[in-house]
């Protein structure tokens, strides 16, 4: 978290209004850098492809631009972003199960496209089809299992690609060079080296007499954190550990061709780059107490900070704006939502008083982008730069902003 004082606070609040979001993109940098170091340690044609629906601000995709990344993108707004920050088509890759029209753009222009199902399939085939002198390559999400609880929505069952294989056979100026894979909520490195291992069996399955062009890992890997949300995910792996389990074993199978013939190596991180080094400030505007319970009335909402805050206790930090602080145990931090559920923080305890500030962290993944216009517009967010200074980057919202699709 970005070490502010009272009179920091202040002055932010003057000038781009509280709640407010702060993107810190010395630190971001740092840990793209950190990340990519590592798994490159073993295997120099690993790429990072950040994850857009992570978090779509322009700012941040722009800097992931600069510093060499791909893009990946879900759907035709964020495919549009990439464009717009300058982002080549050779380096987007669309992903998702519900492409459409968008996705044909995609691939139309050149982009890395990873079809997500057989239907999607048969649309690529006609209008490949219909471009009979254009070359046209593809990838496939495949559905595997490594041992989760689940079954997966996304991506082709491995018991059905051969099909679509033999689908792609028969069109002449379509081929397949690469293959995708995603699974949620499985972040454990022994999950990584699975996946890892699966991929490179269908590679060698499927792609027998030559090499794919890439191998698409897909994302969930554990990021940095602070020490107190880090705490209740027990074991968290390193980069250096998610290395030895991915990049490591692809330099091992791949260790008798060379460099050129073999494939790239994908991940798509998104909380794993962005989720630290975005804070949220929020405001105290009342404090009452019901029943023997006590609740702290914030002028922000859960909404703001993402599904993280409903599953773990963020890392807080109260910046007091006076002397008038009282002690609470046991404050549950609530939002100015009238949903019951709107509880940013539950039972903490420490000095607070109304117009103290909380700051939250660990909130870049799955927050502003997140956030539906619900009872109250949202906020603003400024980059802090290396120089100290502050740049607005997401104005906030205003009502007409809100209201202007609807009819009057």
């Amino acid at each position: 978290m970005i070490d502010f004082r009272r009179q920091d606070i202040r002055k932010l609040e003057t000038e781009f209004g509280i709640p407010l979001y702060v993107f810190d993109e010395a630190a971001f940098i740092h840990n793209y850098f950190k990340l990519e170091t590592a798994l490159r340690q073993y295997y120099p044609k690993y790429r990072v492809s950040y994850s857009f629906k992570t978090n779509y601000t322009p700012y941040m995709c722009s800097v992931v631009n600069r510093l060499g990344g791909y893009a990946e993108v879900v759907s035709g707004m964020e495919y549009d972003i990439a464009k717009r920050v300058g982002f080549a088509a050779e380096k987007i890759i669309f992903n998702g199960p519900n492409k459409g029209e968008d996705g044909v753009k995609a691939l139309l222009d050149g982009c890395i496209v990873n079809v997500d199902n057989f239907d999607e399939l048969d649309l690529v085939c006609r209008i490949v089809n219909e471009h009979p002198e254009t070359k046209f390559e593809i990838g496939l999400r495949v559905n595997i299992d490594v041992g989760q609880t689940f079954i997966s929505r996304f991506g082709m069952d491995t018991t059905e690609l051969d099909r679509a294989f033999e689908i792609v056979d028969h069109v002449d100026n379509l081929e397949v060079v690469g293959l995708h894979c995603h699974i949620s909520r499985c972040r454990g490195v022994d999950v990584w080296r699975e996946r890892t291992r699966v991929m490179l069996e269908l590679s060698d399955r499927y792609f027998s007499n030559r090499q794919p062009k890439y191998i698409d890992l897909g994302s969930g890997m554990f990021g940095e954190m602070d020490a107190e949300l880090k705490a209740q995910f027990g074991v968290v792996p390193s980069y250096d550990d998610y290395a030895e389990a991915t990049t490591k074993q692809m330099a091992e199978h791949y260790s008798r061709y060379t460099d050129h013939q073999k494939p790239v190596l994908f991940t798509e991180p998104g909380t794993t780059l962005i989720n630290k080094y975005v804070d949220f400030i929020g405001r105290v505007d009342a404090i009452k107490s019901i029943k023997g319970k006590t609740f702290a009335i914030l002028n922000c909402s859960e909404h703001n900070l993402g599904e993280t805050c409903t599953l773990k206790k963020l890392p807080v930090k109260v910046v007091h704006s006076g002397p008038r602080s009282k002690y609470y145990k046991d404050v549950d931090l609530v939002g100015y939502t009238c949903l019951e559920q709107d509880v940013m923080y539950a039972e903490y305890s420490g000095y607070l008083a109304p117009g103290d500030y909380v700051q939250f962290g660990n909130v870049g993944g799955y927050s502003n982008v997140y956030k539906p216009p619900f009872i109250w517009p949202n906020c603003a967010m400024v980059v802090k730069k290396e120089t100290g200074e502050y740049q607005v980057i997401k104005r906030k919202e205003s009502y007409a902003d809100i209201l202007h699709t609807y009819a009057f």
